[in-house]
C-alpha cells in the first residue's frame, strides 16, 4: 500500500486538487498537530474537505507507527504548509525507503516561501531558527547564533516561534536574548497568518508590535535591505 504525506498549505481550502483526490483512496488519514498553531480547527478542515481526520501527537509521528499501517493501509498525513517542511516528515519519507513501503509526496505553500509578501527578497534569506518556549530553569538563546550569523553575510533570518508561545512571551525571550549577545535590534518585521486572507505583516520597533496578535506568528529580522524592499516595507504603513 501507499503512505502519502500531503502539504495542506496555508489555508484550509489550499490543498492542491492533485492531493485531494489521492485522499479519496486512503483508509486512514491523520493530521500533524504539534508542529504549528493551526489558524483553523481540525473539525473546519473536516468540513471544508468532506473527510475524516485523526490528530496525531509528536510521539505517534516520531515512532513511525503509521509507517507500519502503511504496509497494509493506504495512509495519508497532512501537514501545515508544506509536507517536508519538518525534519521529522523528511525522515518518514526515508523510513518508507528503507521498508520499500511506496510513497507520494504532495508539495504546497509554506511560510518559507510566502514570507516573500513581505517584500523581503528570498535568497537573501539565511538560515533559519526557531525560538522555544523558556522555563525558569531552561533559557536557551542559541537562535541569536543564527541571526548574528546571518547579519554578518547581510542575510535576513526568519525566526520561527515554538506551539503555544504567546506573542507578549516571544517580544519577551527576544529582547532579552538580543541583550544576553549584545545584538541591538533595530525594527524587525511581525508576520501573522501569513498567505492568508487574515494574514497582518508589521514593520516596526519590538515595543509598538501589538501583543494582540493571531497564531501563527513570525518574527522576521532583516538586514542591509535593498531600496525596493525598504520601499515595500514602508507601504506596509500606509
Amino acid at each position: 500500500m501507499t503512505f502519502n504525506l500531503i502539504g495542506l498549505g496555508l489555508e484550509k481550502e489550499s490543498i492542491s486538487v492533485e492531493a485531494q483526490k489521492q485522499l479519496e483512496s486512503c483508509d486512514k488519514i491523520y493530521l500533524e498537530g504539534y508542529t504549528v498553531d493551526f489558524p483553523y480547527s481540525p473539525e473546519e478542515l473536516e468540513q471544508s474537505l468532506n473527510i475524516k481526520i485523526e490528530v496525531l501527537p509528536r510521539e505517534k509521528v516520531e515512532d513511525e507507527s503509521i509507517i507500519e499501517e502503511a504496509k497494509e493501509k493506504n495512509i495519508a498525513l497532512l501537514v501545515y504548509g508544506d509536507s517536508l517542511s519538518a525534519t521529522t516528515h523528511t525522515q518518514l519519507i526515508l523510513a518508507c525507503k528503507k521498508q520499500n513501503i511506496p510513497s507520494q509526496i504532495f508539495h504546497n505553500a509554506s511560510i518559507m516561501t510566502s514570507i516573500a509578501q513581505t517584500g523581503l527578497q528570498l535568497y537573501k534569506f539565511g538560515k533559519t531558527s526557531s525560538m522555544p518556549t523558556w522555563t525558569d530553569s531552561w533559557k536557551p538563546d542559541s537562535f541569536m547564533d543564527y541571526i548574528i550569523e546571518n547579519q554578518s553575510i547581510k542575510a535576513h533570518s526568519l525566526l520561527l516561534i515554538d506551539i503555544g508561545l504567546d506573542l507578549e512571551k516571544a517580544k519577551e525571550q527576544l529582547k532579552t536574548a538580543s541583550g544576553n549577545k549584545e545584538f541591538k535590534l533595530e525594527k524587525i518585521i511581525l508576520t501573522s497568518n501569513i498567505g492568508t486572507k487574515n494574514q497582518k505583516i508589521i514593520y516596526d520597533r519590538l515595543d509598538n508590535i501589538p501583543n494582540e496578535i493571531a497564531k501563527p506568528f513570525c518574527f522576521i529580522i532583516s538586514s542591509e535591505l535593498h531600496d525596493l524592499e525598504k520601499e515595500f516595507l514602508e507601504s506596509l504603513k500606509k
